[in-house]
């Protein structure tokens, strides 16, 4: 999986990343994460209402399961195709135990959905999940009426959620950086399968090369 393994290293850095220009009312000027901010809320990943982003909220399990799943929707768009990479330089770091805050989560998604989209094909309405490796569809248990069951439903269903994943149980109790990285990476790599037909994802499950009249003594 090509673009998969790439964007999961990206991933496990997470909180390196810094950013310019424009962003929400409430984003200072030349704030580091200012131009994160403006990318995800242009492109519906993350919301602010009325033009407040509130980047010092942290992310709780809820927040991040409708954010992935928003995250996901919008690669198959093609809504980061024409976006450069981001450098990764100073600003926003967090340890990866600690409580991620919106400006740190927008800061990865800008840094691995613009790595993403460069590596993923178009999206032709065909899925494949050809993969043997990722988990099965997980089933989402929780009352439809939680805002986060469309969003766990979309993730389940096309295996972007690690087997009995923590956002299954969505609720007010904010995620670290080490939740946020194994979340992300579980959704990249469940895309990449849906999206891209690779004959690799099975070859391990084929039958071994004929050595016949090779294994005689």
């Amino acid at each position: 999986m090509r673009s998969a393994s790439s964007v999961v290293a990206v991933a496990s850095l997470l909180f390196t990343i810094s950013a310019q220009a424009q962003a929400q009312t409430d984003v200072p000027a030349n704030y580091w994460a200012r131009q994160a901010v403006t990318v995800v809320v242009a492109t519906g990943v993350m919301p602010a209402p009325n033009g407040k982003f509130n980047g010092e909220t942290k992310v709780t399990r809820r927040e991040l399961a409708i954010t992935l799943a928003r995250l996901a929707k919008s690669l198959e768009r093609g809504d980061w195709a024409n976006k450069p990479a981001s450098a990764v330089s100073g600003g926003g770091e967090a340890k990866s135990n600690a409580p991620v805050t919106r400006y740190v989560l927008a800061s990865v998604i800008n840094k691995v959905a613009r790595a993403m989209a460069a590596g993923l094909p178009k999206a032709s309405g065909k899925e494949y999940h050809g993969s043997v490796v990722l988990p099965s569809p997980q089933t989402v248990t929780i009352s439809k009426s939680d805002p986060a069951y469309d969003s766990l439903a979309f993730l389940g269903k096309h295996r972007m959620l690690q087997t009995q994943s923590f956002l299954l149980k969505p609720g007010a109790e904010p995620v670290t950086g080490q939740q946020v990285s194994e979340s992300l990476s579980a959704m990249v790599a469940g895309l990449n399968d849906r999206l891209t037909d690779e004959p690799q994802n099975q070859e391990d499950i084929q039958p071994p090369p004929n050595r016949k009249g090779h294994d005689k003594h």
